[in-house]
C-alpha cells in the first residue's frame, strides 16, 4: 500500500530516536504525510553505548524539521528503557495534541545489564 502527502492528516505519532538518523526519518516523513509528532530521545551519552548517541541540539533540529513541513511537534527528552519516562512523554502528548494515534519506535540501543554492553532492540506496538 502506499501513502501520499496528507494521509495522516489529524493523527498524532510518537517517535523513539528522533534526534537523528532514522527517529528523524520516521518523524519528518510521517509530518510529510499529515501527522503531528511526539518526538522522544535520551539526547545524551549512555556509558555503555561505545557511539555518540544523539543530542539536545540534534533534537532541536528534528523539531525544526517538523515545523518547516507545517505540523506540530513536541519534544520530549526521555529514556526509553524507562516505562516512567516514556508514560510521560505520552501523558504530555496527550496533554498537547489530545490523543495519539500511531507509535513508532525506531532501533534502539540497550544495555545488557548483566554484560554493560550495548545490544540492539527494535519493535512495534
Amino acid at each position: 500500500m502506499t501513502t501520499s502527502a496528507g494521509d495522516l492528516q489529524g493523527k498524532v505519532a510518537l517517535v523513539t530516536g528522533a534526534a537523528r538518523g532514522q527517529g528523524r526519518a520516521h518523524a519528518t516523513t510521517l509530518a510529510r504525510h499529515g501527522a503531528d509528532v511526539i518526538a522522544v530521545d535520551i539526547a545524551a551519552q549512555i556509558d555503555t553505548v561505545l557511539y555518540p548517541l544523539g543530542t539536545e541540539e540534534e533534537l532541536a533540529e528534528t523539531a525544526k524539521a517538523v515545523e518547516e513541513l507545517d505540523r506540530r511537534v513536541l519534544t520530549v527528552q526521555a529514556d526509553v528503557r524507562s516505562q516512567t519516562q516514556l508514560d510521560d512523554a505520552v501523558r504530555r502528548g496527550l496533554a498537547e495534541f489530545g490523543r495519539s494515534t500511531s507509535w513508532w519506535p525506531t532501533p534502539a540501543s540497550m544495555a545488557s545489564p548483566r554484560s554493560g554492553r550495548s545490544r540492539m532492540r527494535s519493535g512495534t506496538t
